[in-house]
């Protein structure tokens, strides 16, 4: 695996040369790592810690905040540590596509964004070769792009081009990107919105917190003008990031809790 050690605060010839090799990452697997991310190492165990907590509550006391029964869907204390992050994430991929780094600056300025807190159960006692599985199967992500934590328990997969399934290792103190429908709508196809999937087929529970970020929900964005030509005409219509993403809970929600 190649490691870049240069940083999105860096001048901006090192960051160009950091957005390239992010750009090469998005057209061909849709996924990277990133460390030194900002994201204090204290706020996200505390944060695991008190999804641990809601996790082991009875069924009757975590059913008192079920998705649709409950009006609650803001708060975490996380949230701000994390805003500036994507967006600078976002001009990083900005410059990858070969636009000036301000270029998504007015589309950022109330992002959608959602976090999530997920539970995979553990299973004991299952044969290697069991059908029994805990997890979230094939899916995209249909924003822009996510940020992700997970535990070291492994299960993340990711489809290839040969349509292989590959194991995503954890890596310590690194985050998870992944490219979204939407930034692959907006590039024109250039950057890749690939099929993951998550299981767990071992005794002990696995935890991940993935983190998505999409542009203003009323923004109308059209294909990025370095990613259409007279050879690659545009693909998409012009569309708000609202109407792209098919939600099917309230926007800009934080510590949803998803026990599978």
């Amino acid at each position: 695996m190649r490691r870049s050690r240069i940083s999105i605060d860096d001048t901006l010839d090192e960051r160009k040369a950091l957005a390239s090799r992010i750009k090469s990452a998005s057209q061909n697997t849709g996924f990277f790592y990133i460390r030194n991310h900002g994201i204090p190492e204290e706020l996200i165990q505390n944060s695991v810690s008190q999804a641990k907590t809601t996790f082991d509550q009875p069924l009757s006391e975590k059913m008192k905040i079920y998705f649709s029964a409950s009006n609650v869907s803001s708060g975490y204390h996380g949230v701000g540590s994390m805003q500036a992050n994507p967006r600078k994430m976002v001009r990083t991929f900005t410059l990858a596509l070969g636009e000036r780094e301000e270029y998504f600056d007015d589309v950022t300025s109330h992002p959608g964004a959602d976090a999530l807190c997920i539970h995979y159960p553990g299973i004991p006692d299952v044969a290697a070769d069991s059908d029994i599985d805990v997890g979230i199967g094939s899916h995209t992500d249909i924003q822009c792009f996510t940020l992700l934590w997970k535990d070291n328990s492994g299960g993340l997969q990711v489809l290839s081009a040969q349509d292989e399934w590959i194991d995503s290792r954890p890596i310590e103190g690194t985050l998870v990107v992944n490219i979204g429908d939407f930034l692959q709508r907006i590039s024109n196809n250039k950057f890749k919105s690939t099929v993951h999937r998550v299981y767990n087929r071992q005794p002990d529970s696995r935890y991940s917190m993935p983190f998505f970020f999409g542009f203003n929900p009323e923004a109308v964005c059209k294909v990025v003008p370095s990613c259409v030509d007279d050879e690659y005409p545009p693909l998409y219509e012009p569309i708000s990031c609202g109407e792209s993403v098919i939600f099917c809970g309230p926007t800009n929600s934080i510590a949803i809790v998803l026990d599978l």
